[in-house]
């Protein structure tokens, strides 16, 4: 049945092999069952990939999903690009916000799903219903920032949205980002190396089309609720005031959760240098926000001091302020912003090369490595100039540097042998965020049971996992849907969805849709290989206790690992090695993994 509102009925199948772009139409049913973003997918990717496909191969898909709340007055929406990971081997997805995404709703499509491989270097131009593949000879090799302005001026109208990788992506470094907006970015899990491969360096697209609503009043009051509730929510006053970057000065002294020189401690008293105080009192100039929020957490300034005098940057967020700040023993803010520029503008995850590098400087410090490992690059705790060569080498794949910190920190070990592996701080390959679960045990869920690895947003019970799947199915924002609503969650989003989509979603089928994406996503990995033998933190989070801070004697510890592991599966009606029952894929109706799935139960 065709969708009566919130879904345009079809998304776009680009091939770049011999460059095709054509509709596929969409059930409502599809829709119903798996909304959009990262649950559609998911469903797309275990459908037209093989267990154990190369992710880089030319058939390999990209997906770039958006869901039925994106293009209206539904506050924050997002966009999810889904894709086998190069870094991983797994299920590989990221969210993104800015507004790239209601600008793909507008020109009339639900996403893009794209395989094949150019033979020469191209981006795709989508303009409503029209599709056009421009040649991306002259843009190859150019930086993120630098696309997207060229692109605008070729096409002589600032109002296009472009999505493009950097020259990591182009390089096939595995942890390449997709840039949206400047400073917006699809990080994890190397979305841009899927891109590079197929020589495909951005996607400019300008809609002017109205997303169908079925009940326009019922879902405007819906929307305008949930609107409302976002500005309201107390908790969330500090985001708005100081972004996620408040984050830094508490997770040091009050949760003890600070990542900081690679995980060895979470305590760094030099945090107050690159907080967000600091930042608003000598670089910030201006909040800023992806479409219709009223959070605003993105934060936009001006460095007027110092070497990197006159950059105009957005940040620092918690993330990347951690993994390149506290987590390097980087305490001055204009070096901080330099580098999570340079990571931006190249294109590269600015999680896992803060990890890459935090990993590499104590490998040094234990003489594991030495600086003619690095092309005698003299790299030390702290030094920007030498992360900043570094970033730029791991890019290109420079020299023996920038070929061994391409790899991750993960195959980094593995190629560096002896004890390197006790410090690579991953889980099913991916680097964790920063937030250190010996100080945040709940976040070791979101870490050992994610669909993608180490990933900080995929829920801190088992519970919540199920609401956020759906929330990167909606393609919402999780400052505004996931933390300030709640348990009210269910209703929030069935109210605004109903009168939109014509449906009559209750709260159990919200639940069964959840709980239907993840394990769908968990069948993927499951055929990738993946058990509970893989649903663990790293070894030196279970064994090496916190040595100071607010959290100090804290470790994971093996019974609290093995409770986690047997609360979600039970959730989830999985097996005790973390496979889906052959009862749970047919109460999901997700029957036609069965056969891929049997063997890798326990007989």
């Amino acid at each position: 049945m065709i969708p009566k509102g919130g879904y345009f009925g079809k998304i776009l199948e680009v091939n770049l092999t011999n460059k095709t772009a054509k509709p596929r139409e969409i059930s409502d049913e599809t829709y119903r069952k798996y909304i959009g973003g990262s649950g559609l997918g998911a469903f797309f990717l275990w459908n037209s990939l093989k267990a154990k496909a190369n992710p880089l191969a030319p058939e390999a898909p990209i997906f770039f999903g958006v869901g039925p709340l994106n293009g209206t007055y539904c506050t924050a929406p997002r966009m999810s690009v889904v894709f086998k990971s190069p870094h991983t081997g797994i299920f590989g997805d990221s969210q993104v916000g800015g507004s790239f995404s209601n600008e793909l709703k507008w020109a009339g499509w639900d996403g893009i799903l794209v395989t094949g491989r150019s033979r020469l270097p191209v981006y795709l131009y989508i303009e409503n219903d029209k599709v056009e593949f421009k040649d991306a000879r002259p843009l190859w090799g150019k930086d993120t920032y630098a696309t997207d302005q060229a692109i605008l001026a070729e096409l002589k109208d600032q109002d296009v949205k472009v999505a493009c990788i950097g020259p990591a992506g182009e390089n096939q470094v595995t942890y390449a980002a997709i840039i949206v907006d400047r400073f917006r970015a699809a990080g994890r899990a190397g979305g841009g190396t899927v891109m590079g491969s197929k020589n495909l360096k951005a996607i400019a697209v300008k809609g002017t089309k109205v997303v169908p609503i079925v009940q326009d009043e019922p879902f405007m009051k819906a929307a305008k609720a949930a609107f409302k509730l976002a500005v309201e929510k107390e908790a969330w006053q500090n985001i708005k005031r100081w972004g996620t970057a408040g984050l830094l000065e508490s997770k040091n002294w009050g949760t003890g959760s600070l990542v900081t020189r690679n995980y060895q401690t979470t305590w760094y008293p030099d945090i107050a240098q690159i907080g967000a105080e600091e930042a608003e009192r000598r670089f910030w100039k201006r909040h800023t926000s992806c479409p219709n929020c009223p959070v605003h957490c993105m934060k936009i300034g001006v460095v007027r001091w110092g070497p990197y005098a006159g950059l105009v940057a957005e940040g620092p967020e918690y993330e990347t302020g951690t993994m390149l700040g506290s987590n390097c023993d980087v305490a001055e803010m204009g070096g901080l912003l330099k580098a999570i520029e340079a990571c931006d503008a190249l294109g590269l995850d600015t999680i896992t090369m803060g990890n890459v590098l935090g990993f590499a400087m104590e490998l040094i410090d234990r003489s594991l490595i030495t600086h003619a490992d690095l092309d005698n690059v003299k790299l030390e705790w702290g030094d920007v100039p030498a992360m900043l060569e570094l970033i730029k080498r791991t890019a290109y794949k420079k020299g023996k540097a920038g070929q061994l910190f391409a790899l991750g920190v993960k195959r980094m070990a593995v190629k560096i042998g002896k004890d390197a592996d006790f410090y690579a701080i991953h889980v099913k390959g991916l680097e964790l965020a920063a937030h250190d679960p010996r100080g945040d045990k709940p976040r070791g869920i979101s870490y050992a049971f994610g669909p993608t690895g180490g990933d900080h947003h995929s829920g801190d019970s088992a519970p919540t996992a199920a609401r956020w799947a759906m929330i990167n199915s909606l393609v919402m924002c999780t400052f505004v849907a996931g933390y300030p609503w709640g348990p009210q969650t269910p209703p929030i989003f069935t109210n605004m969805l109903n009168p939109l989509c014509g449906w009559n979603m209750k709260d159990e089928e919200f639940w069964d849709a959840a709980k239907r994406i993840i394990t769908l996503e968990r069948c993927f990995n499951v055929r990738e290989g993946i058990s509970r033998k893989d649903d663990v933190l790293p070894k030196r989070l279970m064994t090496e206790k916190l040595p100071d801070g607010p959290k100090k004697g804290a470790v994971v510890t093996a019974e609290e690992m093995k409770k986690m592991q047997d609360d979600f599966y039970k959730f989830y009606g999985w097996d005790d090695n973390g496979i889906p029952t052959a009862e749970t894929l047919k109460k999901l109706n997700l029957e036609f993994a069965e056969a891929q799935i049997k063997p890798f139960r326990k007989a």
